[in-house]
């Protein structure tokens, strides 16, 4: 089980380091670019998928923090 702090470093090193109010336009060009490499269907992670998708949610401002449970 991938540890908080890998999983942060793991998804930086891929999308990089993003401020608050990065453009809409940049966030979904990372995340498309990310989810490309890391996509269940192509043998990746759903875990490490999910966590992106909840990234990007999260920079675009599209969620309720309603508790992953992952």
């Amino acid at each position: 089980m991938m540890t908080k702090a890998v999983e942060e470093e793991c998804i930086n090193s891929k999308i990089g380091t993003w401020k608050e109010g990065a453009a809409a336009e940049k966030v979904r060009e990372a995340h498309r670019r990310v989810m490309v490499a890391n996509h269940p269907d192509a043998g990746g992670s759903h875990y490490l998928a999910s966590k992106i998708n909840e990234a990007k949610d999260v920079m675009l401002g599209k969620t309720k923090n309603t508790g992953s449970a992952f």
